[in-house]
């Protein structure tokens, strides 16, 4: 389940109060951007995700610090069993975070917290005899722009980190972008770590443990109008797995 949450940050949603700087959308119609809604989708060897949700800023407007309002609501239709060879999992799960966004000359951080459900696949439900998980999640995120820095290229840098009771993992994710230039875009590199505990219920494991690390490239902020589309692609390493290549993209759309 942490990988459907990584999906949500991984869509590669600038902070809001920061956006504008790299010009990853154009300014839509309104005077005051309530929300942005995003499709995500990730596919590896391994794994295959596919997210939908939105981040609300009601009160403020996307465009300035205050509270947010983020949730999101994701299957993953095939993930490979690492206990049993040739068979795959499948669950759902869904979240809502309430949180803040803080500025700081260009520096924004927001926090968020709030509940996770996990629906667990036919099979696990069979061995564990658990509908889903309920729990508590959170996540911190900063974003730096070096927009107009006197020594530094155009960019900005991003990290994320999150936990998840509820399937008791987290995901940690670094990124640095150069402007291109051309359309408002930004290119650069992106690492990720993420791990969960085995699951299990009288000694029948219905789900191992797992450690992954990504290393790739990532391209944001080609823009439509109020629409925008980023990418990343790279390559995954598990433990105790082989490796394989990964690739994620997202539609976004600000109203």
């Amino acid at each position: 389940m942490a990988g459907l949450l990584a999906l949500l940050v991984k869509a590669g949603i600038p902070l809001d109060s920061q956006a504008g700087e790299l010009g990853f959308f154009d300014a839509p119609p309104k005077a005051k951007r309530l929300g942005v809604a995003f499709i995500s989708t990730s596919a590896s060897d391994w794994a295959f995700y596919l997210t939908s949700g939105a981040k609300l800023a009601p009160f403020s407007g996307l465009d300035k610090p205050g509270f947010r309002l983020l949730y999101s609501l994701g299957t993953k239709f095939r993930e490979r069993d690492p206990l049993v060879i040739g068979r795959f999992n499948r669950f759902a799960g869904g979240r809502i975070f309430l949180g803040h966004e803080w500025q700081i000359g260009a520096l924004s951080i927001s926090a968020y917290a709030g509940p996770s459900l996990s629906l667990h696949s036919p099979r696990e439900r069979a061995v564990t005899r658990y509908e889903g998980r309920l729990g508590a999640a959170a996540m911190i995120e900063f974003w730096q722009s070096w927009n107009n820095h006197p020594t530094l290229r155009d960019g900005f840098t991003s990290g994320t980190l999150l936990v998840d009771a509820a399937e008791a993992s987290g995901f940690l994710r670094l990124r640095h972008g150069f402007s291109t230039g051309w359309r408002n875009t930004a290119i650069g590199p992106e690492v990720s770590f993420s791990a969960g505990r085995q699951r299990s219920v009288g000694g029948v494991i219905g789900r191992d443990s797992w450690l992954k690390m990504r290393m790739g490239l990532h391209a944001n902020g080609l823009s439509f109008g109020s629409f925008g589309l980023n990418g990343s692609a790279g390559y995954e390493w598990r433990r105790r797995e082989r490796s394989s290549a990964y690739a994620e993209i997202t539609a976004l759309y600000h109203y």
